[in-house]
């Protein structure tokens, strides 16, 4: 399971004189519920991307009417998505606060909001708002590439533009073929020669990582890509898919570009990424 980056967007809290029912000299406390603003519960699914309120009502046991000291509300365990609110001298009170879960391509996972409230007896009562967190389906988009390497010199932010996609082009003039490499040990590269149409097929977020997810079932990386001619211009329909660390990376060459001068052979790849 990826783990979710998570944005705490506001905080508020704000006194609230309501009456709770005591158990056994607790205090007591319970998630937020208002006819007014749309407070998430315990068991409901958000999207990523969308800002959601959430709050915790609390109130001091009525057998031993302690007044509260203090409040802790965490996220996930995260030190730095931890508040807590120093509450002495009140009875009763209401946290209010609103967060936004971020996370890249399609992650789903859960999220669990913990408040803890403590009396000035020492008692504590707990409450926790468990999410599931759904990443909405996303259009893919595709941008043209262009890499070029003239002689022994990769030109035009080549370089800069494949590394990051997790790829490299060494060698030298005498090569038959443009090798392209992985850029190191850690990225998967998969080769899918004359099967470009499968790139126009691939619209969706959900789509590449079904795509990327048979292709670890059933393919082996490969070392290099050879196949764009040192030589001869000549149209291509082949398919790299790249494993970069978490990104994905889809690429469909769709042409090179041969041309000879006193500086050796210029090989410009011409395709589309997604």
């Amino acid at each position: 399971m990826k783990k979710l980056a998570l944005a705490l967007v506001c905080l508020a809290s704000v006194a609230f004189f309501a009456s709770c029912d005591p158990t056994e000299g607790q205090p007591t406390i319970q998630v937020l519920q208002d006819q007014d603003v749309r407070y998430v519960q315990d068991g409901e699914t958000v999207n990523v991307g969308e800002e959601i309120n959430f709050g915790f009502v609390m109130a001091s046991s009525t057998i031993t009417n302690k007044e509260l000291s203090s409040l802790i509300v965490k996220i996930d365990d995260d030190p730095i998505l931890t508040d807590t609110v120093d509450l002495t001298g009140s009875y009763n009170y209401t946290y209010k606060s609103s967060i936004e879960y971020v996370a890249k391509d399609e992650i789903i996972g859960t999220s669990v909001i913990t408040a803890i409230v403590t009396d000035a007896a020492g008692e504590t009562a707990t409450a926790t708002i468990k999410l599931t967190i759904n990443q909405p389906d996303q259009p893919l988009e595709t941008s043209d590439l262009k890499w070029v390497r003239k002689g022994l010199n990769l030109i035009d932010g080549t370089e800069e533009a494949m590394a990051s996609v997790g790829l490299k082009w060494p060698g030298n003039q005498k090569e038959v073929f443009a090798i392209i490499e992985p850029l190191n040990d850690d990225v998967q590269l998969y080769v899918l020669q004359d099967q470009g149409e499968k790139f126009d097929e691939i619209e969706t977020s959900s789509e590449k990582n079904a795509f990327f997810t048979n292709l670890a079932e059933t393919a082996t990386p490969a070392q290099d890509y050879r196949h764009v001619s040192a030589f001869v211009p000549k149209d291509y329909n082949d398919i790299l898919a790249v494993v970069y660390g978490e990104d994905l990376f889809l690429i469909r060459i769709n042409r090179a570009d041969i041309e000879t001068g006193s500086y050796g052979t210029q090989i410009t790849i011409n395709g589309e990424l997604k």
